[in-house]
């Protein structure tokens, strides 16, 4: 697959981008970025763990962005950092910057007479704005995007083909949300009325803050009467379902295929691993880790790093495996005690045999 060309920049000028000392010719002329395996002589690239560290005496990148610990293992061009992913970032979003469109509003595109459109917005054809939708600076709108009445867009947002945002959500500024995601649906809300069921209107909405990415198909529900809220920085990958009235503190990640119910509380500075289920009405501490495929039932309380998924049983045996599981710390302390006490006799047994 061919990449799109970079400009040619010295590893001097690229130390400063990626925040990274200087070890090596700083004039050496980078023309390139690639994979370590693939990387040429004129290339930059990046190593970290866990990968192990024999691709570095193999690899023929010209320059690398790696580690203190790892320079003696590498004999070219080289930028320590303590984070190479975090500067080879810093570098990639320097040598292929978003090139925005020039902004106005293409013919083709629909927009309410009392909306609000920043004359530095791009709105292209194809796109609703609803009444009352306010449209900051710089945002770029692409093709099928709708934004229902009264929603707020903050400054320099990008919007892919076909987002939708239901009417009275806020978005803050410099958010990314990616194709097809949906912002401000009804959330799953029926209330069982004998055979039947009630919907239950949802008249909240959605509050997303600054530097939000929201991935492909994510759906983010709106609230039922207060607001579902994603924190600053909050990333979230594809084909996530976020539920009504669910709360995501400040720069947590989530990944692909996600669920989380309603009324759920996640905290600030998690990382969620891809397929995990989180029942609804409970609360995750700041700074939890959890692996992928996790079923979430209950709070957890204290940071640390969570996993555990068992398959679906008859309700009533599995409330008995919960119990016993509950029971098997204290039952392995209690066989340890019963070894301990069994090789006692034993040697007891054996110093009596001698005699």
């Amino acid at each position: 697959m061919s990449r799109p060309a970079a400009p040619s920049l010295s590893l001097g000028e690229l130390a400063q981008v990626a925040k990274a000392q200087l070890r090596g010719d700083g004039r050496f002329l980078v023309k390139g970025v690639a994979p370590l395996e693939e990387a040429g002589p004129q290339d930059l690239s990046f190593y970290q763990p866990p990968r192990s560290p024999q691709i570095l005496r193999e690899t023929r990148a010209g320059a690398l962005i790696l580690r203190e610990q790892e320079v003696g293992l590498y004999g070219g061009h080289a930028l320590i950092s303590s984070n190479p992913y975090a500067s080879f970032a810093r570098v990639l979003q320097h040598l292929y910057p978003v090139t925005r469109p020039v902004p106005g509003v293409e013919a083709g595109a629909w927009v309410a007479s009392d909306a609000r459109v920043h004359p530095g917005a791009c709105i292209e054809a194809g796109v609703r704005v609803a009444a009352g939708a306010i449209v900051e600076d710089g945002c770029w709108l692409e093709t099928g995007v709708v934004l229902g009445a009264g929603v707020r867009l903050g400054a320099g947002c990008h919007l892919f083909p076909g987002v939708k945002v239901y009417a009275g959500c806020e978005i803050g500024p410099d958010c990314t949300i990616h194709a097809n995601a949906v912002i401000g649906a009804d959330g799953f809300g029926f209330a069982p009325d004998g055979d039947a069921y009630v919907k239950i209107p949802h008249i909240g909405g959605v509050r997303i803050g600054r530097g939000v990415e929201i991935g492909a198909n994510s759906c983010i529900d709106r609230g039922v009467m207060a607001d579902t809220v994603i924190g600053d920085g909050v990333k979230i990958d594809n084909l996530v379902q976020i539920g009504h009235n669910v709360t995501v503190g400040e720069h947590t990640v989530i990944a692909g295929q996600t669920g989380v119910s309603g009324s759920t509380t996640i905290g600030a500075h998690c990382r969620i691993g891809g397929q995990v289920g989180f029942a609804g009405h409970i609360r995750i501490a700041d700074g939890c880790i959890i692996a992928g495929q996790s079923a979430i039932t209950h709070d957890l309380r204290t940071p640390g790093v969570y996993s555990g998924v068992l398959p679906a049983r008859p309700v009533r045996r599995w409330r008995r495996l919960v119990a016993r599981f509950d029971a098997l710390e204290e039952f392995a302390q209690r066989f340890k005690q019963w070894e301990k006490t069994a090789a006692a006799r034993a040697s007891a047994h054996r110093e009596e045999s001698d005699d």
